[in-house]
């Protein structure tokens, strides 16, 4: 468990806590987080199926219901709904829900990592929740979580192409990517999925900071 840990974090864009808050600082802005935001109805839209957009609407009854973890583990049976479906529906909801608590917490406190001796009931209740998602579902089960309807929308084939372009690019190769014509069908989503991962490994970055903050403290 720990070897993958490590390797997982290997693998991350956002290493320091220095880097999160750039990131964040970015994605956070409201015509970025609004991108975000956007990209998800984007998505559902591709994906066209409606049982996915109504059990999402239905999120927050199902998390208090069922408690977020066995919701978003995939074994939870509910008769006449996929567990993909159910999955990804708690997973899209969880980003919708951390944009918002990140926001929330720039905004009042210009910081998304909150002393736990604070006085403001709210924004302790705001990272309290934060706190809650990331433990109930780990980083890189999250954007394994998402990457099923993503490949759904775009094709294995595609998807792989893109990410072999991906692979080794530098600035001038990146900002030419928007104009190379072997990926233009689904560019829009694979960019928005690549702003996805950022926005969450800078959250769960915080979150260790915050946990090994908290365990230093004691």
């Amino acid at each position: 468990m720990e070897s993958n840990q490590t390797s997982n974090t290997k693998k991350r864009l956002i290493k320091t806590e220095e880097q999160a808050q750039i990131a964040l600082d970015i994605l956070l802005e409201e015509s970025e987080k609004q991108n975000l935001e956007r990209g998800i109805y984007q998505l559902l839209e591709e994906l066209n199926n409606q049982q996915l957009d109504d059990l999402l609407d239905h999120c927050p009854d199902l998390i208090q219901q069922y408690g977020l973890e066995r919701l978003l583990s995939g074994t939870l049976e509910i008769p006449n709904v996929g567990r993909q479906e159910l999955k990804t529906a708690g997973l899209l909801c969880c980003l919708q829900l951390l944009i918002h608590f990140c926001a929330e917490l720039k905004q009042h406190s210009n910081t998304y990592l909150v002393d736990a001796t604070g006085n403001n009931n709210e924004i302790q209740n705001i990272h309290n929740s934060l706190l809650y998602i990331t433990k109930s579902v780990c980083l890189n089960d999250f954007i394994l979580g998402l990457l099923p309807a993503v490949v759904s929308v775009t094709g294995l084939e595609y998807y792989e192409r893109f990410q072999k372009k991906i692979k080794t690019l530098d600035l001038e190769q990146a900002i030419a990517l928007e104009a190379d014509p072997e990926i233009q069908d689904h560019i829009d989503l694979m960019i928005w999925f690549v702003l996805v991962r950022l926005f969450l490994e800078s959250v769960y970055q915080y979150v260790e900071t915050h946990r090994k903050f908290k365990n230093t403290a004691l």
